[in-house]
């Protein structure tokens, strides 16, 4: 009797401890950073061209993000970019940048001009596959396009590509190439 009591006084506690931990990994692996703020640092050699945003002060839902600012760039011409991601969403601003740089073999920052007036090529690595905080720009043709720039969060399965994962944000800027 005092047995059976004991056996089930400690599976009782097993489940309890078992249960306690599936909630903590199930809220652990829920959890996701909020980005509200992306910035291009850009540099013609090492001299600063501007800084340009993307702003959704709220995040994702609610109200619609602000206008993101227009890059303008001279054609023919090379630029550096850098790129801070940050989550403004109360008065202490978080910048997740560094995060993304330690966590660099989850992550891969994604980039597409439409049209392809504008190539981009990355310039950082995790060691094996690319990161995208660090970007050469290259202005190719005259005319408008839009820069499509996606953070992808990639843990287990970053290959190089932009197909595996989920994207922690996904902004367009609109491009003057003159």
């Amino acid at each position: 009797m005092i047995k059976n009591k004991f056996l089930g006084f400690a599976f009782f506690i097993l489940t309890l401890f078992m249960a306690f931990n599936f909630q903590a990994c199930k809220k652990k692996k829920e959890e996701s950073e909020l980005i509200t703020t992306v910035i291009i640092h850009l540099y013609k050699s090492t001299v600063s061209t501007g800084n340009y945003s993307w702003k959704d002060p709220d995040g994702d839902g609610g109200d619609a993000p602000l206008l993101a600012d227009t890059l303008k760039l001279d054609s023919g011409q090379v630029y550096t970019a850098n790129l801070d991601f940050l989550d403004e969403s109360s008065s202490t601003t978080k910048d997740l940048t560094s995060e993304i740089r330690q966590e660099a073999k989850n992550h891969l920052v994604c980039f597409a001009s439409t049209p392809n007036n504008l190539t981009i090529k990355i310039k950082d690595s995790d060691g094996t596959f690319p990161i995208g905080l660090e970007s050469e720009f290259t202005a190719v043709t005259k005319g408008h396009c839009k820069l499509r720039i996606t953070l992808r969060h990639q843990p287990g399965v970053k290959n190089g590509t932009c197909d595996p994962g989920e994207s922690d944000v996904d902004v367009e800027f609109p491009v003057i190439i003159k």
